[in-house]
């Protein structure tokens, strides 16, 4: 990403309506994993500038890991626990290290030569039975200056990214769109942008009574999902994915 993007989010992650909201989503979702559970031992791969290692701590253990210097020092700032620097092609870990593997916005970057290459890097070093939990920009038609802005070549739809979660050894357990009420509006933005080279962010400080109703908006969607509910489209998707343990017949014999 652009430096200047770093600085954005160290800037807006904590307060911003987006970031709050996304997290709030996330939470649904681990807590439909794991419940009321704190000892999970959890990767968080492209942890950038940090602040979703903090709402990791609730479910346990975090390391974060990115590739990122820049963010790197951004997370240090905060003393939010133990990183690394490594790229989510090559995770310093051995196989079976963690019980949840999450990545939030990494997979879709130029950064990532091969995105199958990196799921089936955290599938690897999730424990047979664990959980990847992963966040990606949603359909290609939304490509605007933001992509541009953040060094961002990919988006997903649900589909693709289950067929990839395949691709990298995961069985698909749960996927669902959010910030789907915005869709609208923001496929209508997008499309009247006029690119440049460096493009620029969507990230904006809203006016409080504005930023309060766009949170809301993500409140409504977090609580839909929390009841088993999914979107159908939206301007990002969740994606769950799950690494079966080996099974053998109960007749085989294994040395």
């Amino acid at each position: 990403m652009e430096s200047e993007a770093y600085h954005e989010m160290s800037r807006l992650e904590e307060h911003h309506w987006w970031y709050r909201g996304m997290r709030d989503i996330t939470d649904v979702l681990l807590r439909s994993l794991f419940h009321d559970r704190h000892n999970l031992k959890i990767l968080d791969a492209g942890c950038g500038t940090g602040r979703n290692m903090t709402a990791l701590k609730q479910f346990g253990a975090v390391i974060g890991l990115d590739f990122s210097s820049l963010a790197l020092s951004y997370a240090q700032r905060s003393h939010i626990g133990s990183i690394v620097q490594a790229s989510i092609e090559n995770l310093p870990y051995a196989a079976d290290t963690f019980d949840l593997v999450t990545s939030f916005d990494v997979i879709y970057s130029a950064g990532v030569r091969d995105d199958v290459t990196a799921i089936r890097e955290l599938t690897r070093v999730t424990h047979p039975n664990g959980y990847v939990v992963m966040r990606v920009p949603a359909l290609r038609a939304l490509r605007g200056e933001h992509d541009t802005f953040v060094h961002g070549i990919r988006r997903y739809t649900a589909r693709e990214l289950q067929a990839k979660f395949r691709a990298g050894g995961l069985t698909p357990v749960r996927f669902t769109y959010a910030n789907s009420f915005l869709l609208p509006v923001i496929f209508l933005a997008r499309k009247l942008q006029h690119h440049s080279v460096h493009g620029r962010s969507d990230v904006q400080v809203n006016p409080g009574g504005v930023a309060d109703l766009l949170y809301h908006l993500l409140r409504i969607e977090s609580w839909w999902i929390k009841q088993g509910g999914h979107f159908a489209a939206g301007v990002s998707l969740f994606g769950i994915g799950q690494k079966l343990a080996v099974s053998y017949p109960s007749d085989a014999h294994v040395e």
